[in-house]
């Protein structure tokens, strides 16, 4: 006799393939056509760019200037792979307090020039894997603008996942989703958003119980951070939507 334990994680299968399914055919996923697509990325540049960066420039002037130069000097130097790695590392550094910390004593200290500066905050982001980078950055210091950095290298990115047209997308499922499963979805969201390809991050979540919930419009698509849509097809939503229906306030647990 088949214990009520082996049947479960094989009902969460079947309910995650149901899940997908659904997803699949949702009216929610009809494809956008091309000029739409790109409309909705031009309306969200045009409001990017409206908003004033730390440094004291705006995202649609002198900092896509400055990372269209750094693209250019790596395409140039046969770098574009190191330096993307590279800028990747930097943006990620930025958000570490102990880098940040120790940054704070380069950046700060007035006896240093700003040349200086540059090579200390080189020489705390190593190790660097391109040679493009480092003179990058002493570059904007002899520019005067050395604070310009991290808002340079965040444009970099998220110009590189724009005109290679990727669109990441997350999903969240109860079980692990089949090769074939990821595959429909990545079709899928591909038709539905315009893009040429899809960067699929798959995450387990149990709370969910079944089905899975998908997330897209990343702004900050590599960090996967806010995202301004989402699909939710998992099976504690649709039980806590039919308590509320019934007038039960219910969590849908495990």
């Amino acid at each position: 006799m088949v214990s009520r334990a082996t049947r479960r994680p094989a009902a969460a299968v079947v309910a995650a393939a149901l899940g997908v399914a659904c997803l699949l055919w949702s009216s929610a996923f009809v494809g956008l056509t091309s000029s739409s697509a790109a409309a909705q990325g031009a309306a969200q540049r045009t409001r990017l760019s409206a908003v004033m960066d730390p440094s004291g420039l705006t995202p649609g002037g002198p900092v896509v200037a400055y990372s269209d130069a750094l693209a250019s000097a790596a395409a140039s130097q046969g770098e574009s792979v190191p330096v993307t790695k590279d800028v990747m590392k930097v943006k990620s550094l930025f958000k570490d307090t102990a880098f940040l910390n120790e940054l704070q004593f380069i950046v700060n200290n007035p006896t240093v020039s700003l040349v200086g500066k540059a090579s200390g905050m080189v020489e705390l982001m190593q190790p660097l894997e391109s040679t493009v980078l480092p003179k990058f950055v002493t570059f904007l210091a002899k520019k005067k603008r050395l604070q310009a950095l991290q808002p340079v290298v965040e444009e970099y990115m998220s110009t590189l996942y724009e005109t290679q047209n990727i669109m990441p997308v997350r999903v969240k499922s109860a079980q692990p989703l089949t090769e074939e499963q990821k595959e429909a979805i990545k079709e899928k969201m591909k038709a539905k958003l315009g893009a040429s390809d899809i960067k699929l991050v798959c995450q387990i979540e149990p709370t969910l119980i079944a089905g899975l919930t998908i997330e897209y419009g990343f702004v900050d698509p590599e960090q996967l951070g806010t995202p301004t849509s989402g699909e939710d097809l998992s099976m504690k939503t649709y039980l806590e939507s039919a308590a509320l229906n019934q007038g039960v306030v219910a969590t849908a647990g495990i």
